[in-house]
């Protein structure tokens, strides 16, 4: 797998950088094993891991989802790892514990094979404070072009959404890259341009657009896919 960038983000000024890997179960687990797994076993090593400053879980349980959901966006989390600059990466990937405990242990509940893993620059947008019973409705638009005018024109328009108008707050990032160490695509190859997450009050109102949006996609002006999914902020 390539360590390497496709392009080269280092000269940008975005104060946070985030690695974003919608990922799938192993196979023969079921996703209640799957999610405990994450949440306490490798949550645990995660925390001892330096470079991160925020590292979240987003849990998208199976009975929340769009219907009918196409085949290819079929995932049941995407982690979130957020970095002060690109060395911070490099710092992470090179601690004994990545390679030695990290790596290994997401083997034993993940298809790594199959993260799409990207580098995303933080526009705008901050997450408010944990709600008990919200759910954010993680909307990855493909809009052929990068930055924080796609993520404002998109998060106006998901404001007219059903569900989405009780929104508890926005963030938008925007790609940067393939994420070396995890994903060997090429740009071409991104399944997504950015990421607007929506951070909503419970679950009903996150399904609810969801549904909404994959029912007329026209309501975005974007091509989109959306994930409910229940966030476990882990750093």
């Amino acid at each position: 797998m390539s360590d390497q960038m496709t392009a080269d983000p280092a000269g940008t000024t975005a104060s946070v950088i985030r690695s974003v890997a919608p990922v799938r179960r192993r196979r023969d687990l079921d996703w209640a094993e799957f999610s405990r797994h994450w949440r306490e076993e490798h949550a645990a090593i995660a925390r001892g891991l330096p470079g991160m400053t925020g590292y979240t879980q987003g849990h998208a349980i199976p009975g929340e989802q769009p219907a009918d959901r196409p085949p290819a966006w079929e995932y049941d989390g995407v982690p979130l790892a957020s970095f002060p600059d690109l060395a911070a990466i490099d710092t992470l990937r090179a601690h004994p514990d990545y390679r030695g405990r990290a790596v290994p242990d997401e083997a034993l509940f993940t298809e790594r094979a199959g993260m799409a893993a990207v580098l995303l620059a933080h526009c705008f947008g901050e997450a408010p404070p944990p709600v008990s019973g919200g759910r954010t409705l993680m909307v990855f638009a493909r809009t052929d072009g990068t930055g924080e005018q796609a993520g404002r024109a998109l998060a106006g328009a998901l404001d007219a959404v059903p569900g989405a108008d009780s929104a508890l707050g926005h963030r938008w990032s925007t790609a940067l890259d393939a994420d070396p160490g995890l994903s060997p695509r090429s740009a071409a190859e991104w399944p997504y341009d950015g990421l607007l997450e929506v951070w909503l009050p419970s679950a009903a109102p996150a399904t609810r657009a969801a549904q909404a949006v994959a029912a007329d996609p026209a309501l975005l002006p974007f091509e989109v896919f959306c994930l409910v999914v229940r966030e476990n902020r882990v750093l």
